[in-house]
């Protein structure tokens, strides 16, 4: 009885086949093509805008002989204040106003603003305050990327290490941007922000230096006796900034400035985000973006920079300011999927000559009369 034995040349065959099979799957593992994210060309103009934001005002800053601050503010940015000061109205987080130190931060503006289908020409209103300009710089990125239309009311005091130099508020921020045609708008309105939006609790010098800021800023105050006039007061400056037959896209909202949120447990229990329904909720205290709400504006609220950070994947390391443009929210890693196709057609395409050539194999060596089986 004869058996068919496996010739070397099979044997060579298979470690050949397996070898391809190892590096075929190498190359299909490691092998990656970059995914644009949507809206990729607006993101990258909008992080290189904030980007460019923050190095005028640093050569500005470096050109008129301002103090930086090595340990708060080891990039000299002039983006971090002091802890304390006589505009500043309460306690903020220098770890907020670090990581916000980031250009690609314009990319989460860019992202909630394309939720809402805004497009050039869109009016917006907007409320922040001087506690965490870079975040405020982030947003300008974003309007000026879109060419969106923004009226813009700003509360000019500051918590601990947010724009709350006297001689350095957000007002003069901006200031900057403009007279090098980085921006072309800023606050149209401001007022003293702070506790009932009237500085309760600041001194008199405070009280001062803010309007100070208002008025080499040429920017016109509002001021009421009480945290309701003041909302007051704010509506119909909206009211006024907006043409006649034009409506409010949406009303952003950067941080916890009391004449937007009403009270500052309405700034923790509003969600982040956009908000469509606040109108239906009963508020002890409202702000201008419960009145927004009910004029059907959507409301755009963010208050803790870092969570934000965390889930558009723009997070910043304390060692550098992250390169505009780069990274998961602007494009993703994704396994090549034309690789792994021709990788599979490869492989396939082998183990088929394998078995035609081990099949020829066999019929040739039946063929062969063994000369101990004529005996």
């Amino acid at each position: 009885m004869s058996m068919y034995r496996p010739s070397l040349k099979s044997i060579w065959s298979l470690i050949a086949l397996f070898a391809l099979s190892i590096a075929l799957f190498v190359w299909a593992q490691y092998s990656y093509v970059e995914i644009k994210t949507d809206h990729y060309e607006q993101k990258v103009q909008a992080a290189h805008l904030m980007q460019a934001f923050m190095d005028t005002i640093k050569v500005e800053l470096q050109e008129s002989g301002y103090e930086f601050d090595a340990i708060d503010d080891p990039f000299h940015t002039g983006l971090i204040g002091t802890r304390l000061s006589a505009i500043t109205t309460d306690r903020g987080l220098l770890s907020d106003k670090q990581a916000a130190l980031n250009p690609n931060l314009a990319a989460i503006f860019i992202e909630e603003f394309t939720k809402e289908k805004l497009q050039a020409g869109d009016h917006i209103a907007v409320g922040i305050t001087g506690s965490n300009p870079a975040v405020n710089l982030a947003l300008y990125a974003a309007i000026s990327a879109m060419e969106l239309q923004p009226s813009i009311i700003t509360a000019v005091s500051s918590a601990s290490y947010g724009a709350n130099r006297e001689d350095f508020t957000w007002l003069d921020i901006e200031a900057i941007l403009k007279k090098h045609k980085l921006i072309d708008f800023s606050t149209s309105y401001a007022s003293f922000g702070g506790k009932e939006d009237l500085a309760i609790g600041l001194s008199d010098n405070g009280i001062q230096r803010l309007s100070e800021a208002m008025v080499r800023n040429s920017t016109p105050m509002l001021v009421g006796a009480t945290l309701e006039e003041n909302v007051s007061l704010r509506e119909g400056a909206y009211r006024e900034l907006i043409p006649k037959g034009k409506r409010y896209r949406l009303f952003v909202n950067i941080g916890g400035g009391l004449a937007n949120v009403g009270s500052e447990p309405n700034a923790k229990l509003i969600p982040e985000g956009i908000n469509k329904k606040l109108a239906e909720k009963p508020f002890e205290k409202e702000g201008i973006m419960m009145v927004m709400a009910r004029q059907n504006v959507p409301v755009l609220h963010i208050r803790r920079i870092q969570r934000w950070a965390k889930k558009y994947d723009v997070a910043s390391t304390q060692e550098m300011i992250p390169i505009p443009g780069q990274g998961p929210a602007f494009t993703k890693r994704k396994h090549n999927v034309t690789v792994a196709t021709i990788a599979l057609a490869v492989l396939l395409a082998a183990i088929i000559i394998v078995i035609i050539f081990d099949r020829h194999d066999r019929r040739f060596m039946a063929n062969i009369v063994d000369p101990d089986e004529e005996l």
